[in-house]
């Protein structure tokens, strides 16, 4: 297969795709059809949609044929380009004066090897107090942890 990678751009996210990447699933189309539109060049309308709404949709690609980026020199990770679609359903929050929660499922790969899956959500230590580490078990609470 031919390699091809296609921009579209809102003028503030611009999606990216790789066409050797795509399975032709769909999920594009069928999620966001005012954007998605295979059969007509260009087949990204980045106008049709908002940049949230195009954003999550982009995420929910099972291929990760497409990606995007975010057209603002100041990214946060201070990179230019893609910024690869995360799997639908992924979440990492960050808890003021508290833990980070990672919502699953996720594989946990411990400092020894050893492998868990983690089917809903856990909660990682950040102040560094915690007897079950590395998860929280509350003692940023009990040390005053502040950010």
């Amino acid at each position: 297969m031919i390699k091809t990678k296609k921009e579209y751009s809102n003028g503030v996210v611009t999606v990216v795709y790789e066409s050797d990447l795509c399975i032709h699933s769909g999920v594009c189309s069928k999620g966001l059809p005012d954007v998605f539109q295979p059969g007509t060049r260009p087949w990204v309308k980045a106008k049709g949609a908002g940049t949230e709404e195009i954003i999550k949709q982009v995420q929910k690609c099972p291929s990760r044929a497409l990606s995007f980026y975010m057209n603002s020199p100041d990214r946060e990770d201070g990179e230019k380009g893609p910024v690869k679609a995360i799997e639908a359903g992924h979440k990492v929050e960050v808890f003021k004066d508290g833990p980070i929660m990672m919502e699953g499922p996720i594989t946990l790969v411990g400092s020894d090897g050893q492998r868990k899956v983690v089917a809903n959500a856990c909660y990682f230590c950040r102040c560094g107090a915690s007897k079950s580490k590395p998860f929280c078990d509350g003692s940023h609470k009990d040390i005053g942890f502040k950010e």
